[in-house]
């Protein structure tokens, strides 16, 4: 009876895996190459996109696509799909060097953001003037390029000469709270591939801040407020 109930586990199981397989096997064929996994709700799969970087719901056949919240009526938590996401966007932020950043650190850094700026966007200007307003409450704010050509069509060439300053900090300042431009010489420089980078974590506003955790804030926010929104999804 032990060995027919076992065997019967085994044929469930593998038949089970096999059907796993095949889904997999035909999600991929209609979305192509990317990373596509099972999730606890039966029938339904994650596909991870990788450019830009997103994800989403569909059912096995691939016929299905889900929008909204899915809810475990168990424990009452959505269903989730931004972890996975995180970790490919923290991952490929990881991976730009500090030299090719504009860093204003903290004293007492306590949380390091990214932050995808436009020299032209009166936003970022507004957030700039919260510096050290969020390094004194221990925010090390790391600058990368996001020019949008489509709303400032010159802020990439500033943007370069900027990042050919031989101190790319002070000419960031200058620009954004005096609108002073360096007399940098033409140099290479990060600007491009940076701007490539924002498109594939999905940036298509700046500012765009960018936790330790790759968590995304669109947006501008104040430095008390920015502050609370770390803490709260952090945990510390």
């Amino acid at each position: 009876m032990f060995k027919k109930i076992l065997l019967s586990l085994i044929i469930i199981s593998t038949h089970s895996i096999a059907e796993e397989s095949s889904a997999i096997k035909n999600l991929n064929s209609i979305f192509g190459t990317t990373n596509i996994e099972k999730t606890p709700f039966k029938g339904v799969y994650e596909v991870i996109m990788q450019d830009p970087i997103q994800s989403f719901f569909v059912s096995a056949d691939g016929q299905y696509l889900i929008q909204g919240d899915i809810i475990d009526l168990t424990t009452r938590q959505k269903m989730s799909n931004s972890g996975k996401v995180q970790q490919l966007k923290k991952s490929l932020l990881d991976s730009v060097k500090d030299k090719d950043k504009i860093i204003y650190p903290a004293k007492d850094e306590k949380y390091v953001v990214h932050v995808f700026t436009d020299v032209d966007c009166p936003f970022c200007k507004k957030l700039h003037a919260q510096m050290p307003k969020m390094n004194t409450l221990g925010i090390t704010v790391k600058y990368l390029a996001a020019p949008l050509a489509s709303l400032h069509p010159k802020a990439q060439g500033k943007m370069e000469k900027i990042w050919c300053a031989k101190d790319r900090k002070k000419a960031m300042h200058n620009y954004k709270a005096k609108n002073i431009m360096p007399n940098s010489d033409d140099c290479e420089n990060p600007v491009t591939q940076q701007l490539l980078l924002s498109q594939q974590l999905g940036v298509n506003g700046t500012p765009a801040i960018f936790l330790s955790d790759g968590t995304h804030f669109p947006g501008y926010m104040p430095a008390n407020r920015l502050l609370q929104a770390i803490k709260r999804t952090l945990g510390k």
